[in-house]
């Protein structure tokens, strides 16, 4: 019950829910604003389940999102678990509505209006870009590969093209006999999300500098990760280039590819706390 009341629904979709009625469609429209909140409240309960603290949950049109506090501080498995719960739920929720058709008291056209919500919902968010739940895992998967920058700016460029793409197949869509009106509001929503996903890379690098020794505790084992990197190199270039649950050394090298020294990752945060980012990491060896 806590969870609900922490429920609030943007005007905007009060605006469509007054179109949707003027259109003979207000009974649909509550349907869809019933899936996505179950969605968002499945994140928000599995969040909490975790021992993280749930601000709000905003609903939108056609779209919802959970105001996770502290989700940063989550390992990738918790935040994995927190983002694939929404459409995993979806897909349980059709599964047992089309399983008891044969027993439950309603209209077989709104069962399986429900069984489509869910899928659609379930399915859509299951894309990998921002900010959709498959753009957080995606977001994690390429971080290990890429680091958090780079994984950040293919998910949050992969939003923009998947909306215009839902956005030019609405427009043909009006040229037919059933035009898709909801996956309009869909793409305008799904690019606004993903024009203002906010880019955490550097907050994410220092977090997991600073959480090494909790994460160690759980995982005794990691991969060691090594980079070779020239001696005039500032240390946020180092900083954008680590990658999670991976322990890094840096070795740095001289314009003539030779050993100037190595640097460890607690020396590297001790230094972005001494001197700040812009140090080089020739300098920073001299200062060691």
């Amino acid at each position: 019950m806590l969870l609900f009341r922490r429920i609030s629904i943007n005007p905007l979709f009060g605006v469509l829910l007054v179109i949707y009625v003027l259109g003979g469609q207000g009974l649909k429209i509550l349907l869809d604003f019933f899936v996505v909140t179950l969605h968002e409240l499945t994140h928000a309960a599995i969040a909490e389940s975790y021992g993280t603290s749930v601000e709000r949950i905003e609903i939108w049109p056609f779209g919802g999102v959970a105001r996770i506090s502290g989700i940063n501080h989550e390992e990738p498995y918790v935040e994995a678990m927190i983002a694939v719960a929404g459409p995993l739920q979806n897909f349980i929720l059709a599964s047992v509505a089309w399983l008891s058709v044969p027993w439950l008291p309603i209209s077989t056209y709104w069962i399986h209006r429900f069984v489509w919500d869910n899928l659609a919902i379930g399915l859509l968010n299951l894309a990998p870009v921002a900010p959709l739940d498959g753009g957080r895992l995606a977001g994690l998967f390429l971080a290990r590969r890429m680091g958090y920058e780079q994984a950040h700016k293919w998910v949050t460029q992969g939003g923009l093209w998947f909306a215009r793409v839902l956005f030019v197949v609405t427009i043909i869509s009006f040229l037919t006999t059933r035009p898709l009106l909801s996956l309009a509001i869909f793409s305008v929503f799904l690019y606004w999300g993903a024009l203002n996903t906010y880019d955490s890379s550097p907050y994410l690098i220092v977090r997991d500098l600073h959480l090494r020794s909790l994460w160690f505790h759980k995982k005794p084992v990691w991969a060691l990760d090594d980079f070779a990197v020239h001696g005039d190199t500032a240390l946020r270039e180092v900083l954008r280039v680590m990658r999670p649950m991976k322990y890094h050394r840096v070795v740095v090298l001289s314009a003539e590819m030779k050993k100037m020294g190595i640097i460890y990752e607690e020396d590297l945060l001790q230094a972005l706390k001494d001197y700040g980012p812009g140090i080089s990491l020739r300098e920073l060896l001299y200062r060691r």
